[in-house]
């Protein structure tokens, strides 16, 4: 009996040492992960935990301070530039090492590898982009220069030095629930990383859909759809700024080339980037403010995530003393400022991917018609590897114009036969940290100047102030010299050089502005040009922050850092003070119920401001919403049902400012006796009806209904921030959707001394137990700021300073 006895406990005890050493699907092995002495526990922050020490690394050569304020900011003051990248490596690695390490997988198209099959499309369209290939042809461009080099050794390195340092015990948790350990960081992970913020800001395209547009309407109902320039235009340039005489000429392309090519409608539909993508800067100059001093703001709207996007740092060293906004997996400051100048940066939302259809001679992919002959592809084979499943592999064909994006292997396809090639800017080899770093160092507007000339993509408008006085804006980046208004909207033939992107506009000529005598700059992903400028271009632009904006600046004088923030934090919704007056003259209220004519009522009291408390936006959108889709779902629809595209919120209510006939968009629905007032009554019912579902749940105000989710990267609910109370929409200056907002907010007055102030979402801690985590979101939410410390080497003793960690050499 005892022998049974200890039998059976044996059995017991190697089933708990399978079950709790191992992994089962998606859950980690439970023995490690739930051990008091190595699992989760051990990634609880005491919150008055002391984060000085002494560390002893080989990577020093001279002992670095990095002094922390109370946010913990880290200030890094260091003898020479090569030990300043070094301990950033080492301290973004040590907060953000699993988010940086996540973003580089999502780049190059590995994250299968440690999630799974769910993210096995997703990889797919990575890798066929080409993001790995793209990176290195970069890399080798960025290692060419000396500087560049230099610092990208230097940050990896430090990266490294902390990797080295990890056990299972002090690994990140989101590495222990996910099973997996980090592996050396590289300097093509830091290239790939640049890599995914130009796929994120520039990467997705209309082509696809509007080619089957082009075929349903034709080219004339398609432009009127789908214009270049809004009626009413507040760019980025002023109106009537002389440009340079174009000193490239397009090479001329046969007038029905754009048609040729519609005779077969495609489904594959594009990754869209999201069009709110964008953000807000401008700068006024000392006439406009009371101080005398120029004012910098900055507001990239992006998605929202915890960890956040941004890291705060201030690197200071004998060349260069900057503090700001820096990416975690890459050197020095993104968006920020220094002793003499600072930058901002908003997306220039051109059109800088082109798809390309491709005729194959056969399935293999291996010859394809070009020039008038067979020409051989390059067949790259893609090797997935995905957790708990077989490895997959992917046929990816290279022609002249870029990698096949899309091919019959896809399940969207219409024939098999299409075939779909991608050419965008950011295949091309670039040095984008090469302007970071001279922007870091830069002394005046010549070395701001200087700098952007190495900025290719993605295309961003680089606002300017310096303590001298000057403001400017630049719109930079490779833009390629377009044929025509209309060549790159759709896919293009495949077949010949003449449609290669042949030349860029040059640098002097992209559109830019040095003290202009309005006395401010400003950008809001609105066009850049009026229609004076000499070279074509589109893309997806957004009107209305603009508007807002610039009357704000031009009407006022004596402005103050506090009239910056309540414009960054502004609510005026310029979209619905435009459209509502003619929704509501175009409404027939005869026969409205009671409820409805109380709806009603709080519209036309409506001050236009979208607070969270309020019910009036959600009033507002239901109805603008249901309208929208009533106007065009009669136009953009076939029998086929393929992706097309929609015009924009601003094209269709400048038709209905200018012809509220809308000739075009009532051929269908005339004939069952519709009109604009039948359109305007029947989303007003539809969109009562579901405002008084919601009622009934509790949900009727703009801070419960629409609200925001800031989500952890690997979308855990429990280590996110929901169902935020935040007013905003994407037509206000304070552009926040459901997940979706300003990323960091700055304002910097370029004064003596300098005063800024900065806020973003999130938390300098990369890691879910830690106090720092996620403290600044209350106060984002609030639309508060803290003041950026941005400290001499004499503060030393300063009480702001709480924490210090002092890096030496392992020799000392």
């Amino acid at each position: 009996m005892r022998s049974k006895g200890f039998i059976i406990s044996l059995i017991i005890t190697i089933i708990l040492i399978v079950v709790l050493n191992n992994r089962w699907g998606q859950v980690p092995p439970a023995g490690k992960f739930f051990s008091p002495q190595l699992g989760f526990w051990q990634n609880a922050t005491p919150v008055n935990n002391n984060y000085s020490c002494k560390l002893k690394v080989k990577g020093v050569e001279r002992p670095v301070s990095v002094w922390f304020d109370a946010h913990l900011v880290p200030h890094i003051f260091a003898q020479d530039d090569r030990d300043a990248y070094y301990v950033q490596g080492y301290i973004t690695a040590r907060f953000r090492l699993w988010q940086m390490d996540l973003q580089v997988r999502a780049a190059g198209g590995d994250l299968s590898e440690v999630i799974g099959e769910k993210t096995l499309q997703y990889d797919r369209l990575q890798r066929r982009k080409g993001m790995v290939t793209d990176a290195e042809n970069s890399l080798a461009v960025m290692e060419a220069d000396s500087a560049t080099k230099a610092m990208m050794d230097a940050y990896t390195a430090g990266v490294n030095a902390y990797i080295a340092t990890l056990n299972y015990r002090k690994l990140p948790l989101e590495y222990k629930l996910l099973d997996y350990k980090p592996v050396k960081w590289t300097n093509l992970k830091t290239a790939l990383l640049l890599k995914y913020m130009s796929d994120m800001l520039t990467g997705g395209t209309s082509d696809m859909e509007n080619t089957n547009a082009l075929k349903l309407l034709g080219l004339q109902q398609f432009n009127q759809m789908f214009p270049d320039y809004p009626d009413s235009l507040y760019p980025i340039i002023p109106k009537g700024t002389p440009f340079y005489k174009p000193s490239v000429s397009p090479s001329s392309i046969p007038s029905d080339s754009l048609i040729a090519v519609n005779k077969e409608a495609v489904r594959f539909q594009s990754d869209k980037r999201d069009i709110d993508n964008g953000s807000n800067n401008w700068v006024v100059n000392g006439k406009k403010t009371r101080s005398g001093a120029p004012i910098l703001c900055n507001d990239p709207h992006l998605g929202l995530n915890l960890p956040s996007l941004w890291f705060e740092v201030q690197i200071h060293t004998p060349d260069m003393d900057v503090y700001g906004a820096s990416l975690p997996g890459a050197p020095g400051v993104i968006i920020g400022f220094n002793n003499y100048i600072a930058w901002g940066l908003t997306n220039a939302q051109r059109d800088v991917s082109d798809y390309y259809a491709i005729r194959f001679k056969d399935a293999s992919m291996k010859q394809y018609w070009y020039d008038s002959s067979w020409k051989n592809a390059a067949v790259k084979i893609e090797k997935i590897n995905i957790r708990g499943h077989k490895t997959f592999y992917d046929t990816v064909a290279y022609t002249v114009f870029g990698p096949v994006m899309y091919d019959p292997s896809f399940p969207d396809t219409l024939s098999d036969h299409q075939y779909l090639a991608l050419h965008w800017a950011a295949a091309d080899s670039s040095d984008e940290l090469k302007t970071m770093y001279l922007m870091n160092h830069a002394r005046n507007f010549d070395d701001y100047k200087n700098a952007l000339k190495y900025f290719e993509c993605p295309g961003q408008n680089f606002a300017y102030a310096d303590i001298s006085g000057n403001i400017a804006i630049w719109q930079q980046g490779k833009f390629p010299v377009r044929r025509s208004m209309d060549f790159g909207k759709f896919i293009l033939p495949g077949d010949d050089s003449l449609y290669l992107w042949h030349s860029s506009i040059p640098f002097l000529e992209n559109p830019h502005i040095l003290d202009p005598e309005q006395n401010f700059v400003y950008s809001a992903n609105q066009n850049p040009t009026d229609t004076t400028y000499p070279y074509f271009y589109h893309g997806e632009f957004i009107q209305f922050r603009a508007r807002r904006i610039y009357h704000f600046l031009n009407d006022r004088n004596n402005l103050t850092i506090e009239d910056m923030m309540k414009l960054q934090n502004d609510y005026y919704d310029g979209f619905a003070a435009e459209a509502l007056p003619i929704m509501l003259r175009h409404l027939d209220t005869a026969g409205l119920s009671r409820a409805s004519h109380q709806y009603l009522d709080s519209l036309r009291h409506w001050d236009l401001e979208v607070l969270p408390g309020t019910i009036k936006p959600l009033l507002f959108y239901s109805w603008w919403d249901s309208l929208y889709e009533n106007i065009w779902s009669d136009v953009l629809n076939d029998s086929l049902h393929l992706p097309m595209p929609r015009p924009t919120d601003n094209t269709t209510i400048e038709w209905l400012i200018r012809d509220t006939t809308m000739p075009l968009v009532n051929t269908g629905y005339a004939s069952r006796g519709g009109n604009l007032r039948s359109r305007v009554y029947d989303a007003f019912i539809k969109a009562m009806n579901a405002v008084q579902k919601l009622d009934s749940t509790g949900k009727l105000n703009w801070g419960i209904y629409r609200g925001t989710d800031i989500m952890h990267l690997a979308r855990i609910p429990a280590l996110s921030r929901m169902h935020l109370f935040t007013g905003g929409d994407r037509y206000t200056v304070s552009a926040i959707k459901k997940d979706h907002g300003p990323s960091w907010r700055m304002i910097v007055q370029m004064s003596n001394p300098i005063v800024a102030y900065g806020i973003y979402p999130g938390g300098q801690s990369g890691n879910p137990g830690s106090r720092y985590y996620d403290d600044f979101v209350d106060d984002w939410v609030r639309g508060k700021y803290y003041k950026l410390n941005f400290f001499s080497p004499d503060d030393s003793t300063s009480a702001e300073v709480k924490y210090k960690i002092i890096f030496v050499n392992k020799k000392e």
